[in-house]
């Protein structure tokens, strides 16, 4: 059960933000990187939160998020900053707007893909 909510959720993610960075830049190139980000930091960050929920317990689920979702956006923005040459700031930003759209929709979506 646990493999299917990851899947879904790096499928999830990779369309949102894969749609979004190519209408902001219009090209395939930023749309394969934001792809890259999130095969690299999607199962990474679900597999940590999973992990200390389990371990911690489900009290440090919002904390655990927030430390995993900067951590993300920072090695996204890395990635970005690499592979697309944009400026750092350039590279936060656009992570930081595709995590934070990502995450939305996924709040959004959520409900609809496990039945309750």
């Amino acid at each position: 059960m646990i493999y299917w909510v990851f899947a879904v959720n790096l499928l999830i993610t990779s369309l949102v933000e894969g749609l979004a960075i190519f209408l902001l830049y219009r090209k395939w190139d930023f749309t394969y990187y934001s792809l890259l980000c999130n095969l690299l930091t999607n199962p990474a960050m679900n597999l940590l939160l999973f992990l200390a929920v389990k371990t911690l317990g489900s009290s440090f689920y919002g904390t655990a998020l927030v430390v995993l979702e900067i951590t993300v956006v920072l090695v996204e923005a890395f990635i970005y900053k690499l592979l697309g040459g944009l400026k750092i700031t350039r590279a936060l930003l656009l992570s930081a707007l595709l995590n934070v759209l990502s995450y939305l929709c996924g709040l959004w979506i959520w409900p609809f893909v496990i039945p309750r």
